[in-house]
């Protein structure tokens, strides 16, 4: 176990304290004084040094030195000196906080630029980071408050409180755990489902409300069953003797079919007689189709000269058409053609006059152009007859290439007139010849017209045909057999009779099919009644589940207390609460002899806090220096190995240490 002692501390500006340097005693030290003598600043001075926190956790605390003020004394260095023996080894903390003083740039006078803090282990300079490491890894930070503060530990929340305490007995109490102790040979199965559910991932508290969840809808359905049982019962039709009914219904079955069997006998003359006209009736049909069929022959032969005039005529007609259409489009081509030979004529008129004021024009010399252009001088002499010549020159090929071009362009509008010209002629010649075919096709198509050969009366023909007035005497032979009287049989007796025994039969079905829906409702009762059963064995299953549950939760809350209690000899814990509802809780709360933490008075506080200390420090195979504040209020402590500083309040006495 390491064994953590202050050896001596060295105060120097520290929160009003000058400088001061005190030996500790390595079992108990004492430090006396009045109210704000500095006691509580020896515990923070000591925290300072090791974390840069007060013992109150904060890290932002004023530890300058103030004057009367209360404002900072400027340029003093604050610094605390701790010794620590750690296994009888000793070890040198100091931290050093400083304003930065600096001169700005053109001024004489220094002001402040912050502050640094500078750490040494055992005089040897350290960054913050391996400063904090080093002091890490003697104690961490949050372990040495636990252990160093009675009070801490109470203060912590209930969360962090049970964690240390699993932490002090080795771990929190497993499913495994509390079923070792429920399980035995002969109970088993009970725990199966209970155990099934915590390994499927589920907390003990989701299985409850499922089980209870699960048990109120059975319950609620299992409540209803009997009501359905007793409708069904209430609805059961009675009771009638179902072999007289099914007899009587044989019966009467019979006696249609004996009825059925006189109907068919009367009724089979009917049905001959019926055939016979049906038969009488196809073949009248059959001979006026003969007679369609040869009105068509008779009118087709008697018409095949005039359908043959008819048909010449109407090719004639359709000749004549297409001709006036031929001659229509060349008629408009034509047309066509000479609008634009119209056009191109005009055109060669144009290149024409053009052509000829081209060869009218004459040179005519430009005197503005018969100057030096550098000095704006009149040519002269040689010069003016040259520059003369250039122009003539260049007047005489700008007309000869407008001649060329005007002949050019003339020479293709000729061709395309005398194209264009040749077209022309070609129609009208070709619209000449249609003409004439056209007179020709037309003087034919008058004389077909008048050709027209005479209309024969079909209606005469058909009557004097030999085979039609045969078929006419075969159809009135046929008529007239139709035309006798026949009288049907008369079987409305039987009929009658075998309505009425099918409406018996009807009658006694439906008080049979009653025995049906008694079965029918019988089978529903018997499976509510199964059901019921059923549900009833499933509330008690999930009620003896519930049970279990409720051993569980009891036989861990034993487990839990009894392993957490065991690390004390002065506090017991209380790991749970039970709600209204019985249901179990997490909580946390530490008590002596049964009063609660918040309810003890300093002593019992500070001798539970102790308690506390020991436990985690033997988890945790450390001690470290317990500052115990307001320690005259306290006449007796439990036993403890770590060292101890007492802080006594002493009325109008200085800071002394003993």
């Amino acid at each position: 176990m390491a064994d953590i002692r202050i050896v001596r501390m060295i105060l120097t500006n520290f929160k009003g304290i000058r400088s001061i340097e005190v030996n500790f005693d390595p079992e108990v030290t004492n430090i006396f004084g009045d109210n704000a003598t500095g006691k509580s600043t020896m515990m923070d001075a000591f925290l300072w040094t090791l974390f840069g926190k007060d013992s109150q956790n904060r890290a932002d605390f004023n530890i300058k030195t103030l004057d009367a003020n209360g404002k900072a004394l400027p340029k003093l260095e604050h610094e605390v000196v701790v010794v620590l023996s750690v296994d009888g080894v000793e070890t040198v903390f100091r931290r050093c906080y400083k304003e930065n003083w600096v001169k700005k740039r053109g001024t004489a006078k220094e002001v402040m630029d912050g502050h640094s803090v500078d750490y040494f282990v055992d005089d040897v300079p350290y960054g913050k980071r391996e400063y904090d490491a080093k002091v890490s890894a003697i104690c961490p930070e949050q372990l040495f408050r636990q252990i160093t503060n009675p009070a801490y530990f109470p203060s912590l929340r209930m969360q962090e409180q049970r964690k240390m305490l699993f932490e002090i007995v080795g771990g929190d109490i497993t499913n495994t755990d509390v079923f070792d102790e429920l399980i035995t040979i002969g109970n088993k199965d009970l725990y199966t489902p209970l155990i099934n559910a915590l390994n499927s991932g589920k907390t003990l508290d989701e299985y409850k409300k499922q089980v209870v969840s699960q048990k109120n809808r059975i319950k609620g359905e299992v409540a209803d069953i009997p009501g359905r049982i007793e409708e069904n019962n209430r609805n059961m039709p009675e009771e009638e003797d179902w072999v007289a009914l099914s007899s009587d219904i044989e019966t009467k079955e019979n006696q249609i079919k004996e009825y059925d069997s006189l109907i068919a006998d009367k009724s089979k003359a009917d049905e001959e007689e019926a055939a016979r006209r049906r038969v009488v009736r196809r073949q009248i049909d059959d001979r006026y189709e003969c007679i369609e069929g040869l009105k068509r022959k008779v009118k087709k032969d008697s018409n095949v000269e005039h359908d043959k005039w008819y048909s010449d005529l109407s090719a004639k007609e359709s000749s004549i058409s297409n001709m006036n259409t031929d001659i229509r489009y060349l008629e408009n081509k034509l047309l066509t053609l000479n609008n634009s030979l119209t056009e191109y004529q005009s055109q060669r008129n144009k290149l024409l006059e053009e052509y000829s004021t081209i060869c009218s024009k004459q040179f005519v010399a430009d005197n503005s152009h018969l100057v030096c252009p550098t000095c704006n001088r009149a040519f002269e002499g040689e010069d003016y007859n040259n520059k003369l010549q250039e122009m003539q020159d260049a007047f005489q090929t700008n007309k000869s290439n407008r001649l060329n071009d005007n002949i050019k362009k003339g020479t293709a509008l000729k061709t395309k007139i005398e194209d264009l010209q040749k077209q022309v002629h070609d129609i009208e010649l070709a619209i000449k010849e249609k003409k004439n075919l056209l007179s020709t096709l037309e003087g034919e198509k008058q004389q077909l017209q008048n050709s027209e050969p005479k209309a024969v009366d079909v209606i005469v023909l058909i009557e004097k045909n030999a085979e039609y007035i045969s078929l006419k005497k075969e159809i009135e032979a046929l008529e007239s057999s139709l035309k006798t009287e026949y009288t049907p049989a008369d079987v409305s007796e039987y009929t009658d009779a075998k309505k009425s025994l099918q409406s018996d039969i009807y009658a006694l079905k439906e008080r049979l099919s009653k025995k049906e829906q008694i079965e029918r409702t019988q089978q529903r009762i018997n499976e509510l009644q199964s059901q019921l059963s059923t549900m009833q064995q499933q509330v008690a299953d999930f009620e003896q589940i519930e049970a279990t549950i409720l051993d569980f939760m009891k036989s861990k809350v034993a487990l839990v207390d009894k392993r957490i209690n065991s690390a004390f000899s002065y506090v017991q814990f209380r790991m749970f609460d039970t709600q209204v509802d019985g249901t179990e809780f997490d909580t946390c709360e530490c008590m002596v002899d049964g009063t609660p933490y918040s309810d003890l008075n300093t002593a019992a506080k500070m001798n539970a806090g102790i308690d506390i200390i020991n436990a985690i420090c033997r988890a945790k195979g450390v001690t470290a220096p317990i500052w115990l504040d307001n320690r005259e209020s306290v006449c007796n402590l439990i036993s403890c190995k770590s060292q101890i500083i007492n802080l006594f309040v002493e009325r109008g006495a200085k800071l002394t240490i003993q």
